[in-house]
């Protein structure tokens, strides 16, 4: 398996037995995301969504600390004490890396091997599936920095009751990563020594099912999210599972009782 750095090594990209592994890689930063590995980010989910052979993204960072502490608020910093603008959600040329995640139509599992602040936060809540490592802590703490939040903001009111994601918006408090799978933020929390075991044991029951399918499901839910369900059903959009060869093939198998061999198509 070969390993690509990106941005000067801000982030490590490979692709293996059908997985792709994105690593935020700046322990030293706490994982923060500066300009350079926002951009590298984009650049390795852009990637991952047009290669045919990945058919789950594994989005995690390095060392035990933090998953990543949100943005770079010394670069912030740096840029506002020079007079230029920092860049704004959703506008300017560069696409924003939560939207490309959310039209990442692959799925997307956040391996949170630490602390998910701020921006990391919004990392986690823009991927499919969240698995944590027990001990860490999770919010969105931008009201304490005169931040935005943008994707949280919009993102968490529709994943948990309003009341619960005002209060975590509002406090700017971070909570246990427990406390966040009470809340149904996390999927999985796992103890250190099982942590990585129990990442792969999700990514390997995700890829034992047709890519076509779950292409179909990711891209169905994000369009049709907030549509009517009459108006939602008749969508049909992402690959048609019915008209594929997967399906072809999967009820094949199931009659000789075999495991099947996706073709992607």
């Amino acid at each position: 398996m070969s390993v690509i750095e990106l941005e000067d090594g801000r982030v490590l990209y490979s692709v293996q037995d059908n997985v792709a592994r994105i690593t935020i890689n700046r322990p030293e930063r706490r994982n923060a995301m500066d300009t350079r590995t926002t951009s590298a980010l984009v650049e390795a989910f852009v990637e991952a969504g047009a290669d045919p052979d990945v058919w789950c993204i594994v989005l995690t960072g390095t060392g035990d600390k933090a998953f990543c502490a949100g943005g770079d608020l010394k670069e912030m910093d740096e840029t506002a004490q020079s007079g230029r603008q920092i860049p704004v959600p959703m506008m300017g040329q560069l696409r924003n890396l939560f939207e490309v995640m959310l039209e990442t139509y692959k799925p997307v599992v956040a391996a949170l091997n630490g602390h998910a602040i701020a921006g990391g936060c919004e990392l986690a809540l823009s991927s499919d599936i969240r698995i944590a490592k027990a001990g860490s802590q999770f919010g969105l703490t931008e009201a304490r920095r005169g931040m935005g939040a943008n994707l949280g903001n919009i993102l968490l009111p529709r994943l948990i009751p309003r009341g619960l994601a005002f209060e975590l918006l509002y406090t700017a408090d971070t909570i246990p990563v427990e406390k966040a799978q009470e809340m149904g933020l996390i999927n999985h929390v796992y103890d250190e020594e099982d942590f990585e075991a129990g990442v792969e044991e999700m990514v390997q029951r995700i890829i034992r099912n047709s890519p076509v399918t779950q292409r179909r499901y990711k891209e169905m839910a994000t369009k049709s999210w907030g549509l009517p369900v009459n108006t939602a059903l008749r969508l049909n959009v992402g690959p048609n599972p019915y008209l594929s060869e997967d399906r072809v093939e999967g009820v094949r198998a199931f009659l000789e009782k075999r495991d099947p061999v996706w073709s992607n198509r």
